[in-house]
Parts: structure tokens; C-alpha cells; sequence
């Protein structure tokens, strides 16, 4: 029998906002048309912008730090063995390896950032290794996205192959609708999945975007298969920085374009209050968190290989994402290797399309991985 569905709690309660007492909207029309040379530029200033005197860049907080005194702490932890291991071990566990170039390849400590404001935040910028990078951007291709457990946007609308392979087959292939689409879905190629169709996909509890609710909470089971192991250790195996606080149970990957956006809203479906983990990979954009939809948001800009964990207060806190900025993803995910396994037939059609397309395509995508524990016990 299925759990009931936790309400929000009481001091962030999603009830409607009156348009004119909501301080995200004019944030969205700010970003809706703003370059990425501008916003790079506004990022060293925020406070010569009134839309902008809330956006903190967690490369150079010195700037929000003069704006907001006394907001920011800064903990710098070294980078320790423990944490490497676990970057190697999430490799190691990943059932499609990528050719590890130097997976000691970071900076020699990790920033901590929290907020006053914003109690229970943490963000890690830049936490996670080029070579740790690649491989989660395989992992989500080849083995996140084709089991038929893990349901995505394009499901109820195409005929998709299984295992679904996003690089599977030449970018002219074909897709047609299924049988019984939810929408008036007609034929399309494997090239606009790739581009632009495909939206998201879930990992573990299989999260129901319609009725925003799990449909069970029993694990194990078809509707919540196993969390991927590889993710699991990567998350658990990191703990000095995760500190313990999630169990990984269900994960929403949302894939982005140039130019999109995410709307405001809480993540209230689960039945526990353990924190949120979002990853970032591919190209730069502004996040958006703020404990009330009346009051003007933290503004983050982030970055590919940067994590936010969503903890204490800020677990339910209003969250979303104002803009992507393609072709800011950085030169290090543009090339990826061919494994001594590398099955032809399977991920590509041919050797020139396989992995080299994966690095073509991050240039203009941004991958986000949002991970939560769905139960207590």
C-alpha cells in the first residue's frame, strides 16, 4: 500500500503567490534575454544592477561578500585522500569506463560556502575532477538513460528502442510515436531527441512529473527499482563532503538547452527530509533559491563539476533555474575516449559517431542531477 504524500511544511507552505508578490517572475524576465558576456560581466558586480544584488558567484564571492556583510562563510577543507578514492572507486564502479587521465586533477583544497540567509546550503564549486566529470556525462548515456525502468519525457509520447541508446543509432533514425501517445505526437528523428526533446529521466523512485507524486514507496520493485550503484558510491563514498546526510534512492536528471529555464517549486514528494545533491555538468547557468516566493532569491551562478546540497531550512526552500548559456561548457568535456570494450552495435552506429559525438553535444547541454532520499528507514 502506498505511503501517504508528506505536505509541505508549515513555514514554506506552496500555497499560490500573488503574481505581483512574486520576486522569482521579474528575475525570469531579467535573464530571459541576457547575454553571457553580460552576465559574466554583472557576476564581478552585482550591486550595479538592482535585479542582480542578490547573485553570488562562488568562484569570487568577495563580490556578494561587499554587498552582503557577514552573509557569507568560506571553509576550506584539503582535498584528502579518502575523497580521491572515492572519485577512483565511482570509476572503477561505472560499468562503461571511461580512460582516466589524472583523476588528482583539482585544486589542492575544497571550498565550503554557506549562508546565513540561507540556513543548511552548502555549495562546493568546482568540487568535482574533469576525469569524474566525463565519466558521470557516459554514465548518463550509457547506463542511466537505457534501462526500460527509468522512464523519461519521451516515453508516453515515442516508440523508443530498448535499451534506449541517446547515440544508438544514426541521427536521421526514425522514432515513431507509440502506440497510445498522451499528446498528439507525430514522427521524429533520433537527432531531435538528441537536440532537444528529450527533458529528463528519473533514476530509482520513478517520480510522476503529472501527478507530482511517487506512484510507491515500496523499493525493489518496478515503479522503485535499485538506485544505480555507481552513483551510490560516488555520493556515499564522498562523505567528508556530503557528510553522511543522503542515502540515494531516486534521482531527477534534467537535460538543457540554450536559452531554458526551470520554474520555481519545492521538492516535497518525498518522506524524508534528508538533503537534497545537485550536480552540475555541461554549460554555465543561474540558479535561483529562496526560502519565500515574496522575497528575492539567492542567485548562484554555476558552473560544470559544482555541487549544491539543499539541507536544514533550505531543504524545502523554493528552487529553480533562470537561464542556460550554451557553448560555456569547458574545453576539458569537448573529448572523450573509445574503451578497450567498446561495444559498436550497441552505443554508436560507427566508430566516428561513438563518444566523440558525446563531446559535441555536452557544448550546448547542461546535465543536472538531482538526487534525494525518498524514505527515512
Amino acid at each position: 500500500m502506498m505511503s501517504p504524500i508528506p505536505s509541505s511544511p508549515p513555514s514554506l507552505q506552496s500555497s499560490k503567490t500573488p503574481a505581483s508578490h512574486n520576486a522569482f517572475r521579474p528575475l525570469y524576465k531579467f535573464y530571459r534575454h541576457l547575454s553571457y558576456e553580460k552576465f559574466d560581466e554583472l557576476c564581478y558586480e552585482p550591486g550595479s544592477n538592482l535585479e542582480t544584488r542578490t547573485l553570488l558567484d562562488p568562484m569570487f564571492p568577495e563580490h556578494f561578500q561587499e554587498l552582503h556583510p557577514g552573509d557569507v562563510s568560506i571553509a576550506t577543507y584539503p582535498f584528502t585522500v579518502d575523497v580521491l578514492e572515492s572519485f577512483s572507486k565511482f570509476i572503477d564502479a561505472s560499468p562503461s569506463q571511461i580512460s582516466v587521465g589524472n583523476v588528482s586533477q583539482c585544486a589542492a583544497t575544497i571550498q565550503e560556502i554557506t549562508l546565513k540567509s540561507m540556513p543548511g546550503l552548502r555549495i562546493y564549486p568546482g568540487i568535482l575532477t574533469p576525469d569524474v566529470q566525463r565519466q558521470l556525462i557516459v554514465n548518463v548515456i550509457e547506463e542511466y538513460l537505457p534501462p526500460e525502468t527509468h522512464l523519461t519525457n519521451l516515453h508516453p509520447s515515442y516508440a523508443l528502442p530498448q535499451p534506449f541508446q541517446l547515440f544508438g543509432l544514426p541521427p536521421d533514425t526514425t522514432i515513431a510515436p507509440s502506440e497510445k501517445p498522451t499528446a498528439a505526437a507525430t514522427s521524429t528523428t533520433i537527432g531531435n531527441l538528441q537536440d532537444n526533446k528529450l527533458r529528463w529521466v528519473t533514476l530509482g523512485g520513478q517520480y510522476n512529473w503529472t501527478t507530482k507524486k511517487y506512484p510507491t514507496f515500496e523499493p525493489h520493485t518496478r515503479e522503485f527499482p535499485d538506485f544505480p550503484a555507481s552513483l551510490t558510491t560516488l555520493l556515499k563514498g564522498a562523505s567528508p563532503i556530503f557528510k553522511d546526510k543522503i542515502n540515494p534512492e531516486a534521482s531527477i536528471i534534467n537535460f538543457y538547452s540554450d536559452g531554458d529555464i526551470l520554474s520555481p517549486h519545492q521538492d516535497i514528494a518525498e518522506l524524508s527530509n534528508a538533503d537534497l545533491v545537485s550536480v552540475s555538468l555541461g554549460c554555465e547557468a543561474v540558479f535561483f533559491c529562496g526560502l519565500a516566493k515574496d522575497k528575492a532569491p539567492l542567485q548562484v551562478r554555476v558552473r560544470s563539476g559544482d555541487i549544491i546540497v539543499m539541507g536544514g531550512q533550505s531543504r524545502f526552500a523554493w528552487h529553480g533555474v533562470g537561464r542556460i548559456w550554451d557553448k560555456t561548457t569547458p574545453d576539458y568535456l569537448s573529448e572523450f575516449d573509445y574503451p578497450g570494450n567498446f561495444d559498436q552495435e550497441m552505443i554508436a552506429h560507427n566508430v566516428a559517431s561513438g563518444r566523440k559525438c558525446y563531446g559535441q553535444w555536452i557544448l550546448s547541454k547542461r546535465i543536472n542531477l538531482n538526487v534525494r532520499q525518498m524514505l527515512d528507514s
